[in-house]
Order: structure tokens, then C-alpha cells, then sequence
């Protein structure tokens, strides 16, 4: 299992597609943070690649961490957790680099997950990934895992295509808030009074856009809205 989930909700349907999976062994690789990525090679295991949407591509911050893996001609299974509207070119995004890095997809899928926005005054998919999305999720890892069995030769599993359009969908929205930071303030802020320095926001943080030793300020630049 391999994953960028800053708000859990991707790691939760990848984990439920291991389960379905039944592997005998499952090993997690959280790509969250980037203090914890590493270059890789794999080999003849099965790996589930999942990532959310931002804007309807894959956040910019992991896919330098996909450039870095190698397989060798190594199963994989893509997958995008989206929130809002649709998940446009990601997962066409997240294919190519499966294909390009030496992968073979044999399965890809994209399910819903609550939106990084929602609120109680604003629900975004809320709740979600719910009961019956991690049913369908371990339900589509026992798909994937009948057909893996049912063939000898890997060449007869590869998907040729996915969803998603090239070149990739270029929001004028995202385009719009990288050109709006350079003068205004897109990043949470932190209410000084309130914050009580448990240091977990520095914790989470995907980037390191809180320090750890000074949590109330965040760095814009480094900050990806998660």
C-alpha cells in the first residue's frame, strides 16, 4: 500500500482494497510526509497506488515522490480519492506515471472521500469514506484479485486505459490561487490565544509548513491546502 493521505481518507480506501485483496502479507508505505518518502524498487508484489485530487490532478507534492519509484514490470492497482464534482485527468495523471515508472496496471478505480473543505455549515461529501465505500473498496479488491489469479501471463491483465484526458486539465482556479498567493494569505491561520502548542498540526503537516518549533506561524509557500 502506497499512499499521500493528508486527511486519511485515501489511506482508508487503500487499506480496504488490500483487505480484499486477502494478501498473506501487506506492507504500508505512507508517502504523506516528506520526511518520510524513499526512493523504491519493486518488484513481483502487487501495489496499490493511491492519492486524492486536487483540482482534478494528483497533488504536485507526490507525484516527485512517484517519479522516484522503479517497478519491474510489477502489478499495480491506481487509485484517486475525490471529493467534489469530479475527478477529471488524476487518475490518466497517476496511470501514465505507473506506466512510465515500469509498472503494469491491472485495475484502477476512483471512490469518494470528504472533501478537505467541508464544514457543518458547507458538507462536502462529509462523512465519507463511509461503511458502504469501504465495502466497495474491499469488494473491488476481491474483483482485482479474481482476475490476477485467473491469468498466467501479466501482459493479459494490463488495463490500456483509464479516464482522463492529455495534456491534463489545468484549472484556471488553481492557476488563479498560485498567482493570488504571491499577495494574499491562502494558508490556515492560527488563532494565538486559543492554540494551546500541542504541536500537532506540525505533526500532520504533509510539507513542513509548520514549524515545529513555532506552530503558530505557517509558511504559504510550502503550505498545499491539504
Amino acid at each position: 500500500c502506497v499512499y499521500f493521505s493528508p486527511t486519511g481518507t485515501t489511506r482508508t480506501i487503500v487499506e480496504n482494497i488490500a483487505e480484499g485483496l486477502q494478501a498473506e502479507r501487506i506492507n504500508v508505505m505512507d508517502c504523506t510526509k516528506r520526511a518520510l518518502r524513499n526512493e523504491m524498487v519493486f518488484g513481483d508484489e502487487v501495489v496499490i497506488i493511491g492519492a486524492p485530487v486536487y483540482y482534478g490532478r494528483l497533488p504536485e507534492d507526490f507525484t516527485a515522490c512517484l517519479n522516484s519509484f522503479t517497478g519491474r514490470k510489477t502489478p499495480v492497482i491506481v487509485v484517486v480519492v475525490y471529493g467534489n464534482r469530479a475527478y477529471d485527468d488524476a487518475l490518466k495523471e497517476l496511470y501514465d506515471i505507473a506506466v512510465k515508472q515500469g509498472f503494469i496496471p491491472v485495475a484502477g478505480g476512483a471512490f469518494i472521500g470528504e472533501h478537505s473543505y467541508s464544514s457543518s455549515i458547507y458538507p462536502i461529501a462529509q462523512g465519507r469514506p463511509d461503511i458502504d465505500d469501504e465495502a466497495k473498496a474491499r469488494e473491488f479488491g476481491r474483483i482485482v484479485k479474481d482476475k490476477i489469479l485467473s491469468e498466467e501471463s501479466l501482459e493479459k491483465l494490463v488495463i490500456n486505459n483509464v479516464p482522463g484526458n492529455f495534456p491534463y486539465v489545468e484549472l484556471k482556479s488553481l492557476l488563479q490561487l498560485k498567482e493570488d498567493r504571491k499577495t494574499d494569505q491562502y494558508t490556515p491561520e492560527t488563532d494565538v490565544y486559543t492554540c494551546i502548542l500541542c504541536g500537532k498540526c506540525a505533526e500532520v503537516c504533509p510539507t513542513g509548513a509548520v514549524p515545529e518549533e513555532e506552530p503558530t506561524k505557517t509558511d504559504r509557500w510550502q503550505c498545499i491546502l491539504c
